[in-house]
């Protein structure tokens, strides 16, 4: 059935071609740091159920999945492939390569699980924490609560 989805486009139709007003749902990212559990599959699949009930309901549904690509999570698991040898000689920027690395590796892995659980979503286009453009607008909205007095020293 899956490969029916795929092959008549049946997400992006209904998405794209519905009448109703638009609805989004931006996926509340998981890391990019291992396979996928029971967690991330009770996430995802009530994520999409929401989503297919507004494309039921004649709306232009979409479902936009996204990872975290930061953090503890990600380097711990570089750091936990690593022999000591190179554990220790590794710096703070070659870590980060490293983790970059993983997490995209991981994140292909996991869009792949969560398409066979028969998630619809717009795959190609999902927002990942390390893109420049999202890190980016990060750094303009803590600007803006900058300015306008919302980030202070207590």
């Amino acid at each position: 059935i899956q490969e029916f989805w795929q092959q008549h486009a049946v997400y992006e139709k209904l998405a794209a071609e519905n009448p109703g007003e638009p609805f989004t749902l931006h996926d509340g990212p998981p890391y990019a740091n291992g396979d996928l559990h029971i967690g991330h599959a009770l996430n995802k699949v009530l994520k999409d159920i929401i989503n297919r009930y507004q494309l039921l309901q004649g709306r232009k549904a979409r479902f936009v999945p996204g990872w975290d690509t930061h953090g503890l999570p990600i380097e711990l698991k570089v750091l936990q492939s690593l022999p000591a040898s190179e554990r220790a000689a590794l710096d703070t920027l070659g870590l980060r390569e490293k983790a970059k690395q993983f997490a995209l590796h991981t994140i292909e892995q996991q869009k792949e699980q969560f398409k066979r659980y028969g998630v619809w979503a717009d795959w190609e286009s999902p927002y990942i924490t390390l893109q420049p453009e999202y890190e980016a607008a990060q750094l303009r909205v803590f600007g803006a609560m900058f300015l306008n007095g919302h980030i202070y020293r207590g």
